[in-house]
């Protein structure tokens, strides 16, 4: 058989293993599912602190907790490279974060990634471009689909339509959360003498059926607590929950991606419901 077919890493097949992205960031549930699972692959982890940047005292501490676990350190430039052993007490360490890109200096040391027995990576991060991904068997990925379900949900092949789809949304996101902060200064400006206006502008980006305007003009409503907009939101709930708001075109062929789009809509959308309801009682 040619070796060409096969990868091997110090006599290890490593061929059935495939990287998958990881959609969004693992947190909460999820994030502590995936090191439960990662305990009986994994027997490393490690950190990188930047020397340039100090450390916060929690993050000190999280390297006092550590010490007895340290196997080994080694610098390059101005990064130290910090390796532990990944046993119970390190583990029990890494579940006291939110998620998975709460691994960034200045309140944690960064970049948390896993090593598998045979050194090989298991899970890769890099906190502050919000990147991350895990490598597979597909037994691996069965047993993290049967232990988090949301978790397995949103990983997509590396190099695959939902992959790079997902790069391409997270960039468009960052535009549009810039957009929505632009959107918030002007209408500040004019609120005042331009309530009126205003509501009805962002009443024809409601109903505009375009999820780029919608989503700012949600996200604008509630800032301003602009409760005349409320039947408008209403609206919109209802059609989610009928499954009647299509998601965005591009995503017809990704079910990873339509999941993700209505959770993070639907999200938004009870948020901004309850502050203008809020409001309007208080």
């Amino acid at each position: 058989m040619q070796k060409s077919f096969i990868s091997r890493l110090g006599g290890v097949d490593v061929s059935g293993r495939k990287t998958y992205d990881l959609v969004d960031e693992p947190t909460g549930e999820d994030y502590r599912a995936l090191l439960a699972c990662a305990r009986s692959q994994c027997e490393t982890l490690i950190l990188s602190v930047d020397t340039a940047r100090e450390l916060e005292a929690e993050g000190r501490e999280v390297l006092s907790r550590l010490r007895g676990e340290l196997r080994s350190e080694a610098q390059s430039g101005g990064v130290r490279r910090l390796r532990y052993g990944f046993g119970p007490a390190a583990l029990t360490v890494l579940v006291e974060a939110p998620g998975l890109y709460a691994w960034r200096q200045p309140s944690r040391p960064e970049n948390l990634c896993l090593l598998r027995h045979d050194g090989t990576p298991w899970i890769v991060s890099i906190a502050a471009e919000r990147i991350g991904y895990v490598e597979l068997t597909p037994f691996e990925k069965l047993l993290l689909g049967r232990s988090s379900p949301g978790l397995a949900a949103v990983l997509a092949h590396q190099g695959a339509r939902d992959a790079i789809l997902a790069a391409f949304e997270r960039r468009s996101e960052t535009e549009g959360e810039r957009l929505e902060a632009e959107l918030l200064a002007y209408a500040r400006s004019v609120i005042d003498e331009g309530r009126e206006g205003l509501v009805g502008a962002l009443h024809d980006w409601l109903r505009s059926g375009e999820l780029s305007r919608v989503g700012a003009a949600v996200g604008v409503a509630a800032q301003l607590g602009l409760i005349e907009l409320e039947p408008e939101l209403a609206q919109l709930a209802d059609a989610v929950r009928r499954d009647a708001l299509p998601g965005p075109a591009a995503y017809r062929s990704s079910p990873v991606l339509r999941i993700r789009w209505r959770t993070r809509f639907e999200r938004r959308l009870a948020s901004a419901i309850t502050t203008l309801e809020a409001v309007r009682s208080g």
